[in-house]
């Protein structure tokens, strides 16, 4: 029974750790080119090693498509992008810490919108911080998610180890689409709620986190522990540990979801990359509103290789996905944490809309295991007043032991900001997993 629950506890907290395009049009744009292990060489300086490497050896393909900008810009709506202008000037970073701070009073902002950081200096000693804060307020604007997603551990071959189903649910205070609060709820910037709903020996195993508007206060994490079942406080820095058994951690999600001022962030500067988008578009899809506080969006199932029959190549890789190329920022971040399992990471985010492709993960000694595929699907109102992304592909490589596990990839995302009072609580953590 401890041995199950030193499995179940890792895994729920990795996962505490989210214009129509006709699907004709999305296959066409899906056939425009396909890196294959004869097409890829002119391309290699756009891909990161550990890919190039893969798609060489004829483990995956990659559709690329080309990409409207005005288009793709488009997938943000117009008030975020005017907010992100008027930012100009207003925010600066704290020079001990990385943290966000209003340039006139030096404090930590309590409300803002848009991108904290319009125009990046690739020579300001400060990029890195700042690049990364622009990536975590561009996904704030969604105001919250709930979803269902699996994750698999799966080897090369095809062979499928386990598979879990998460429900995922979260709310963002700051940032937000939608009214700020007139205070912070307990000071957070945004809470989440996570619990397995299979397999059986992990159901009602839940996870609930806390993140703190400030720079230097640890998220305060509870779980529901099965042998005692009771929901006790745990450590915040498990989310930097690999989940037993698969190939992610709570930090993959949307490639980066942990605080910015928990690591050191240095840019490396900019580049271009061939980046994969979690579904079988680059563009906004349209939201069905469910009022009074929610946004429903249905995607495309994004199967692997394991599970289409027929299919070639590793066992672990999407199919049903296509890649883009863009301008990006590199950035390289160092944990303050000594335990914490990496080294180092290394970040490929979007130059304009702040998504992010890929991210390297490298041991103390500096040696390159782990690849993240981070691929983003986004929604958008008829109307136009609300447009967001979510983190729908997580797809973890571990490339010393050639095991992938593929995460995300759900069919239903619903944008949801009137969740019960109690919801994100520790009592309602305890009333969901004994249930």
């Amino acid at each position: 029974m401890e041995r199950r629950r030193r499995r179940a506890l890792p895994l729920v907290l990795a996962f505490c750790a989210a214009a129509a395009v006709a699907p004709r049009a999305a296959r066409a744009e899906a056939a425009a080119m396909r890196l294959t292990a004869t097409t890829v060489e002119p391309h290699r300086a756009l891909l990161p090693p550990p890919v190039y490497a893969r798609v060489k050896a004829g483990q995956y393909v990659l559709p690329l498509v080309p990409v409207d900008a005005a288009r793709f810009r488009a997938n943000y709506t117009d008030r975020f992008w005017q907010a992100s202008a008027a930012n100009r000037g207003r925010f600066g970073i704290d020079a001990a810490t990385g943290g966000l701070t209003e340039v006139a009073s030096g404090a930590i902002p309590t409300r803002f919108f848009g991108l904290p950081f319009p125009d990046i200096d690739a020579k300001d000693p400060q990029a890195g911080a700042k690049v990364v804060h622009n990536y975590r307020a561009r996904r704030m604007q969604m105001d919250g998610e709930v979803h269902r997603f699996d994750l698999s551990d799966v080897l090369e071959n095809g062979e499928v180890l386990r598979t879990v189903s998460i429900l995922l649910s979260q709310r963002y205070y700051l940032g937000t689409t939608a009214a700020p609060p007139p205070a912070l709820p307990d000071n957070t910037e945004s809470r989440q709620l996570a619990a397995a709903l299979a397999p059986k020996d992990l159901e009602g195993i839940g996870v609930l986190t806390w993140r703190f508007n400030d720079w230097t206060t640890w998220d305060k994490v509870w779980a529901f522990l099965p042998t005692i079942r009771r929901v006790r406080q745990v450590r915040s820095s498990t989310r930097g540990d690999r989940v037993p058994g698969f190939e992610v951690q709570g930090d993959d999600a949307d490639c980066y979801d942990n605080k910015t001022t928990y690591f050191t962030w240095t840019l490396v500067g900019p580049g271009e990359v061939i980046g994969p988008v979690g579904s079988d578009t680059p563009y906004a899809r349209p939201l069905t509103d469910e009022p009074p506080t929610r946004r429903v969006m249905t995607l495309p199932y994004n199967n692997a290789v394991f599970e289409t029959p027929g299919a070639s190549g590793a066992g672990w890789f999407p199919l049903n996905n296509v890649y883009v190329r863009r301008p990006v920022w590199i950035v390289e971040g160092t944990p303050k944490d000594p335990y914490y399992e990496a080294g180092k990471v290394v970040l490929y985010v979007d130059r304009e809309l702040y998504n992010g492709y890929y991210k390297l993960t490298y041991n103390k000694a500096g040696e390159l295991y782990r690849t993240n595929f981070c691929g983003a699907a986004w929604g958008r109102s008829a109307d136009g007043s609300f447009a967001a992304a979510t983190a729908l592909l997580m797809l973890g490589v571990n490339e010393k032991e050639n095991r992938g596990t593929p995460a995300g990839r759900y069919t239903t995302q619903t944008f949801e900001r009137g969740f019960p009072d109690d919801w994100f609580t520790a009592e309602h953590l305890g009333r969901l997993s004994v249930e």
